[in-house]
């Protein structure tokens, strides 16, 4: 068969990561000999829809199948109308939309099939199922379809335990060029998973896919790919978008083992909680080539902290934080403005608290009560008349740094217009102080402060300029950062 597998939009906003969902699909499926082509138009978020729909039906494919968040839903229904006025072919969607609102996905007249919650081997069910002509979907657990106009729910598949079984992502159905993502050095870098799921139950977080369970892939597995995707693109910058890559730590030793002992010259990054890490751990991941962790910190306020279940405190994140700069690796810190309990007083907290961490970067998302999250569910008490719409395509919740973010179901504790001020002033003050840290380092405490303020208020262009003007260039002229200090290198 011929499957086109779509990776929707989300507003305006162009996809950074190749969707590896769709790659491990397409892998199943080129495993059983079927020809896959992956339309990522996340990727041309200015695009028509209409060219959107076209260059789907030129591929001419015998089978439609769609992933969707929340936030991009209202643009599949667009296309999935286009498309199957043009093709009339089945189409089948899964996702975290799909999963956590199937009968709502599957009550939309043009698609026919859904696969719920993790979906490889319901896939691979399905596309064996659907090519022999054996039509007896209630078989296929996790498969849901519609019979007679009526909804016929498959149930749930318990979640893949062995994730050394599944094929690699398909990457070469990747158009890699066009994805922006980088290193700092300019190099480009690819995504790896290295497991699934994460055992926390924090507010905002939505876990539909594979509940709070965790599965792993195996060292071994997981080095031979790495070794793969350099062999085949020449890539060795790798960005580990796991939930949690630091959860197991004696699983994280071993492959740190594996990289160190086999000279691995890669660079990577990965997202951590701050409760996982230890100075040791550390410095040995920067051994092995670490260069970057992303932190959920949330809020510089610890009972607001703690309504979101997170279960750390503001002593770990300084630590972390600290032992993180000193083992020479960045860290960027994720925060949320606007979550229950949040007033000016406690975000306050929190944008000087992430001004005071040294993180080399910051990013400040307005909370947003997703379906299939806590906060959702505690939305819909307060407001039972509550329902998805297509509004939810105008959910900008994280703040870029390029414009201004607007709050979508506001659950804090002042108003939309206040809140969407607030996250300007985080941005604001993040760089500011950011920028004061670097003239620290170069020049102490005291003297650091004082040129930081020359260069606000007067035409100096350089550090240097600043200590010449205050005589101390002699002193400082050989002066370097702080050892340890971080660097993609």
């Amino acid at each position: 068969m011929r499957i086109s597998l779509i990776g929707p939009k989300w507003n305006e906003m162009i996809n950074s990561y190749p969707p590896l969902g769709l790659g491990y699909l397409a892998a199943v499926a080129e495993q059983d000999g079927h020809d896959v082509r992956i339309h990522d138009f996340g990727l041309y978020p200015s695009q028509p829809l209409e060219e959107d729909a076209r260059q789907v039906v030129d591929f001419k494919p015998d089978l439609v199948a769609f992933t969707s968040m929340t936030t991009s839903y209202h643009y599949v229904e667009q296309l999935v109308e286009r498309l199957k006025a043009a093709t009339g072919v089945p189409v089948i969607i899964g996702g975290p939309h799909a999963t956590t609102m199937p009968d709502a996905t599957l009550s939309n007249p043009n698609i026919d099939y859904l696969i719920f919650g993790e979906g490889e081997y319901i896939w691979q069910d399905f596309l064996r199922a659907l090519e022999s002509g054996d039509t007896r979907w209630g078989e296929i657990s996790g498969l849901w379809y519609k019979e007679d106009g009526k909804v016929v729910p498959g149930g749930s598949r318990k979640p893949i335990e062995d994730l050394d079984s599944l094929p690699y992502p398909s990457r070469h159905l990747y158009d890699l060029s066009k994805y922006p993502l980088y290193a700092p050095n300019g190099e480009p870098m690819l995504t790896i998973l290295s497991s699934r799921g994460c055992p926390y139950a924090c507010s905002f977080c939505f876990k539909g896919i594979v509940g709070r369970s965790y599965h792993q892939r195996s060292p071994e597995n997981i080095v031979a790919e790495l070794k793969e995707v350099y062999a085949t693109y020449g890539i060795r910058n790798f960005y580990f978008i796991d939930d949690l890559f630091t959860i197991d730590v004696k699983r994280l030793e071993v492959i740190l083992d594996h990289f160190i002992d086999q000279r691995l010259d890669y660079r990577w990054r990965c997202l951590a909680r701050v409760d996982r890490v230890t100075p040791d751990l550390l410095k040995k991941m920067y051994k092995a080539g670490c260069r970057q962790i992303h932190y959920g910190i949330e809020s510089g306020n610890q009972e607001v902290l703690k309504r979101t279940a997170k279960h750390i405190d503001l002593q770990q994140v300084r630590d972390a934080v600290k032992w993180t700069e000193d083992a020479g690796i960045r860290s960027k810190g994720y925060f949320i403005l606007g979550l229950p309990g949040d007033n000016e007083e406690t975000m306050q907290e929190t944008i000087e608290f992430a001004a005071s961490l040294e993180l080399t970067e910051a990013m400040f998302s307005i909370a947003t009560p997703f379906p299939g999250t806590k906060l959702w569910d505690e939305l819909i008490l307060k407001n039972p008349g509550m329902a998805y719409d297509a509004d939810f395509t105008k959910t900008y919740y994280y703040n870029n740094y390029a414009a201004e973010i607007a709050p979508f179901m506001n659950v804090s504790e002042i108003g939309d217009e206040a809140l969407s001020g607030m996250a300007l002033t985080a941005r604001e003050r993040f760089q500011e102080a950011r920028e004061q840290r670097k003239f620290v380092k170069y020049f102490g405490e005291d003297w650091g402060r004082r040129a930081y303020k020359v260069s606000k208020v007067g035409p100096v262009n350089s550090v240097a300029k600043a200590a010449l003007d205050a005589g101390l260039f002699p002193k400082f002229r050989k002066l370097q950062p702080r050892e340890g200090a971080s660097s993609w290198a």
